[in-house]
């Protein structure tokens, strides 16, 4: 049996939450950011169905 992360669903999406952490990563670690950052997947079944990305900013 083929683990659920191989799947070619999961592997996608797996793509998708490395460049969204990523892109998280390279606009919060700078000088002058102050908030939080926060990356949340629902999965199902062992299939991750949707990625939700947070990015909230205090304003000083």
């Amino acid at each position: 049996m083929t683990p659920l992360s191989n799947t070619p669903v999961n592997q996608q999406k797996l793509a998708l939450l490395h460049q969204a952490l990523q892109e998280l990563l390279a606009d919060t670690l700078r000088r002058g950011f102050h908030g939080t950052a926060g990356i949340e997947f629902c999965v199902q079944d062992g299939t991750i169905q949707f990625l939700r990305r947070r990015l909230e900013r205090i304003e000083k």
